[in-house]
């Protein structure tokens, strides 16, 4: 019962940042950056593009033609007649950096009669549109002084090769290796390979969702890439799962109280036979409170809003980390993290005579998931902020990594993990041949 508690509070934790963004961005009428662009170019006198953000910001860096109208001035508007006389009568597209101001903006406008629209993404997808629209005066951004920015950066050729091999060889292979795998673990009997195998499983969903929404969607859908991004996170949560039973079951055995745990020459006295404090427990009431100091790492680190088109061979693409999917990374994953981890140790404290209670073990590897995916997402991108290509690269070389590494492991402890598994032998006698040719 207790572990279906769990996966209920999984399910809503994953359903939450979907409610979120419908009360935050979906309740306000929103056009697209290419549709505005669309509009602007028809009909720019019956149109106007209006900045909501702050006029210091503005001065800055803005889109050519676009007008300054604060957000905290429009939330001061009583009728439609406080407009500047410029905006009257108007079809108002609203853009800010990411598009959350803007939707407010919008609300508060519609409010009031008024015709407006979010510009989804805000500035930092603008950009996205800029190949077919590179005539269009509001195609570029003006910045301070008078110059002007076209949201386009050249990649070299080393660069260009190193996005087609990520996207082209390494992606489709660790897919392919971790349908193979999950299909093969999730016929064992042993709890800990079909917990790994759950996982890979869980990160294929992911993968499919990105691919998906690279190929298909042009890396243009929040929620393709929301489920795979959730998917990593619960991945990740049954991976810590799946090498906690193993450690516990197979190596260590301090969760049967009939067997001897293997850390008793270390730890002395052990609560099995006498009322001392658990060394393993201890350990790990340490590594959760670490993991809820460390959770501050992502929650506390600045958004990044580089944007950017460049060509990979003959194909344009259009890198950005959208504002909406950092927040689920830097700020929701690691808060979850801080939850749910608090919330296993207040179940260990609560149950002291158990070394770990599975109730205590299954919330600590969740929130470990989310503690990991926002740590992986939030250093690749810090580290290449103005380098997304890289960004991507590390992301599918590193998971490549991981399903090399499940791979390696269960090969070299065949004898004991797959046991029944016949194609060990013949990779053995494979290498054998190698060695001998």
């Amino acid at each position: 019962m207790n572990l279906r508690y769990v996966i209920g509070l999984s399910i809503f934790l994953g359903l939450l940042p979907l409610g979120l963004y419908a009360v935050v961005l979906g309740s306000a009428s929103q056009v697209s950056a290419a549709k505005a662009l669309e509009l602007l170019g028809e009909s720019s006198a019956g149109v106007a593009l209006v900045d909501v953000r702050s006029d210091q910001v503005y001065q800055e860096r803005h889109i050519s033609g676009s007008f300054s109208l604060p957000l905290v001035q429009i939330l001061e508007l009583t009728t439609a007649e406080d407009l500047p006389p410029a905006l009257q009568d108007k079809t108002l597209l609203l853009v800010c950096e990411a598009g959350i101001q803007s939707a407010q903006a919008a609300r508060r406008l519609e409010a009031l009669g008024v015709s407006a629209f979010s510009v989804r993404g805000g500035m930092q997808d603008w950009g996205r549109a800029w190949p077919q629209f590179k005539d269009n005066t509001y195609s570029r951004f003006e910045l301070a002084g008078g110059a002007f920015q076209e949201p386009f950066r050249a990649m070299s050729p080393a660069e260009q090769a190193a996005a087609a091999l990520a996207l082209l060889w390494i992606k489709p292979t660790y897919m392919l290796l971790s349908a193979a795998l999950s299909v093969i673990l999730l016929r064992q009997k042993a709890v800990d390979l079909r917990l790994l195998g759950w996982s890979l499983l869980v990160f294929l969903i992911g993968e499919v969702f990105c691919a998906i929404n690279y190929v298909f969607l042009k890396d243009n859908s929040y929620f393709a890439e929301y489920i795979h991004s959730y998917s990593m996170a619960l991945a990740f949560a049954l991976a810590t799962y799946s090498l906690m039973e193993e450690l516990d079951e197979r190596l260590i055995h301090f969760s049967q109280a009939d067997e001897r745990c293997a850390l008793l020459p270390v730890c002395g006295p052990c609560v099995k036979y006498k009322d001392v404090r658990c060394g393993v427990r201890r350990i790990a009431q340490f590594t959760g409170l670490a993991l809820i100091a460390l959770s501050f790492i992502p929650l506390l680190s600045p958004f990044s809003y580089t944007a950017y088109n460049t060509q990979i061979g003959t194909i344009n693409h259009y890198y950005v980390r959208p504002l909406v999917h950092q927040w689920f990374e830097a700020r929701y994953s690691p808060s979850v993290a801080i939850l749910l981890i608090g919330l296993a140790l207040l179940v260990m404290q609560r149950t002291a005579h158990v070394t770990l209670h599975p109730l205590a073990r299954a919330l600590f590897c969740l929130g470990a998931g989310f503690f990991g995916f926002g740590m992986f997402r939030v250093t690749l991108g810090m580290v290449y902020a103005e380098a997304l290509m890289w960004a991507t690269f590390w992301e599918e070389l590193t998971e490549l990594l991981f399903v090399a590494a499940v791979i390696y492991i269960l090969w070299v402890f065949r004898s004991v993990l797959l046991p029944k598994f016949h194609l060990w032998s013949y990779l053995d006698s494979f290498l054998v041949r190698e060695e001998l040719g």
